[in-house]
């Protein structure tokens, strides 16, 4: 993992130095006079250390920009995505994509899929989605980065792009890097029912599919050659994409949906999967109740949670917008686990 203090911190750090400097020359005589020279370095290094910290601590708040985000021209439009490696030949490579309105580098700081998949072994690419109006600049409340994934308005532009497309693109360029390594695929929420669209249309490319929330919202094609494991983690409270199914309104930007049940949609996956038996039941544990379809399909759903990625940075959106987060599963580590473990089958 590379860490780098991004310009901001150093604007920062200067600024408050310029008014440390500022204090220091209006009592520089009376300073002088009263004071060793070594004392004045000492003092001067230490309120250095101060600025430059909390420098960092400000642009830490604020969210600073990763160093390794690159862009790709796909179709007139410009995609941007982080893609970390680790040390030696890749296991794999997890396409990881954001909720509707996050982007690629917010996710991996809020999930710390760059940290947690490549110290496991794992490549990872966070593409951003493209912004609900193309050809605009993307803004949280008036302008979401989204993905096409089935659930969008049909009348949006959005639905006019191609994400496939330049998915396709970008993984090309990971996997030139890599060679030829299994496909895994990831998402939350808005992304999570692009990660179905991904399976569901490359069957054949996605070894396994780790998500949260999020739904199926586009017919499956043609079944592949072999199962796709999916681990589905759900909140039992999410007020976004409800366990039980239901409509839901985001009043931030004035958008409605239709939710299908989870277990629904779970039989219905497990089914395309090949899986034709009962759903199992586990005991409840540690939180979670699961929901297993043979060697297919496995539902986690976490009591009392409710839209927020497991494990991530609490402070993104109020409790008022996604529910409770209460949830002690750590879904990147999880979904990371099982990943590996359908590397051993």
């Amino acid at each position: 993992m590379s860490v780098c203090i991004c310009h901001e911190t150093l604007i920062i750090a200067n600024v408050m130095m310029i008014l440390v400097n500022r204090k220091l020359i209006r009592s520089r005589t009376e300073f002088i006079m009263k004071t060793k020279p070594l004392i004045v370095g000492s003092v001067v290094l230490g309120m250095t250390t101060v600025a430059l910290v909390l420098g960092m601590v400000l642009v830490k708040q604020v969210g600073s920009v990763s160093a390794n985000v690159q862009t790709i021209e796909v179709e007139g439009n410009q995609w941007s995505y982080i893609f970390s490696k680790p040390a030696g030949k890749a296991k794999g490579l997890i396409l990881a994509m954001h909720g509707g309105g996050g982007s690629g580098p917010q996710f991996d700081e809020s999930a710390q899929w760059s940290q947690k998949a490549t110290a496991a072994g794992f490549a990872v690419v966070l593409p951003t989605g493209l912004p609900s109006r193309p050809g605009l600049a993307g803004n949280f409340r008036s302008n979401p980065h989204v993905w096409n994934s089935g659930q969008l308005n049909s009348r949006s532009p959005r639905t006019k792009v191609d994400d496939l497309a330049a998915l396709e693109k970008i993984l090309a360029r990971c996997q030139a890097e890599l060679g030829d390594v299994p496909f895994f695929v990831s998402g939350h929420s808005n992304g999570a029912g692009m990660s179905f669209r991904v399976a569901s249309e490359w069957p054949d490319k996605v070894r396994a599919v780790g998500i949260m929330s999020g739904n199926l919202h586009v017919p499956a094609g043609a079944r592949g050659k072999k199962p796709i494991p999916t681990l589905w983690i759900v909140g039992e409270k999410d007020p976004l994409t409800p366990f039980a199914g239901g409509t839901t309104k985001m009043e931030i930007w004035g958008t409605e949906k239709e939710n299908r049940p989870v277990l629904e949609t779970a039989t219905e996956w497990a089914k395309w999967n090949g899986f034709q038996g009962e759903v199992k039941q586990r005991a409840e544990r540690e939180g979670v109740r699961e929901y297993r379809y043979g060697n297919v399909v496995w539902v986690w759903e976490c009591l009392g949670h409710g839209h927020a990625w497991p494990g991530g940075k609490k402070d993104e959106l109020p409790e008022s917008i996604m529910g409770p987060d209460v949830t002690t599963v750590d879904a990147t580590s999880e979904i990371v686990k099982f990943f590996g473990e359908q590397l051993r089958k």
